[in-house]
């Protein structure tokens, strides 16, 4: 039997004895990527821990380009999620 997922209070509460994440410590960012018949697609999630918003994907956001490999496309998400990252760092919501 499964144990039972923590709920987002039990989260926070767990995480509001932690000290306050700062720069890009605050962020996750999530590459990797997936095959199909075009190409292999690179695929991204980037969270503010803080908060755990959602900076990418995020609605009406661009497709990612096709490449020739797994490596190349993995690597151009990470490099794009840390410019969000960057980007989100210098001008937060």
């Amino acid at each position: 039997m499964r144990a039972p997922m923590a709920s987002q209070a039990t989260r926070r509460s767990q995480s509001a004895n932690l000290p306050a994440l700062t720069g890009r410590a605050n962020y996750q960012v999530m590459a990797s990527s997936r095959r199909t018949s075009s190409g292999t697609l690179p695929t991204l999630k980037v969270i503010r821990l803080s908060d755990e918003r959602v900076i990418y994907p995020f609605r009406g956001h661009a497709d990612m380009p096709f490449f020739e490999d797994a490596a190349a496309a993995q690597s151009f998400a990470e490099a794009y999620g840390w410019q969000l990252v960057d980007g989100d760092i210098a001008v937060p919501e």
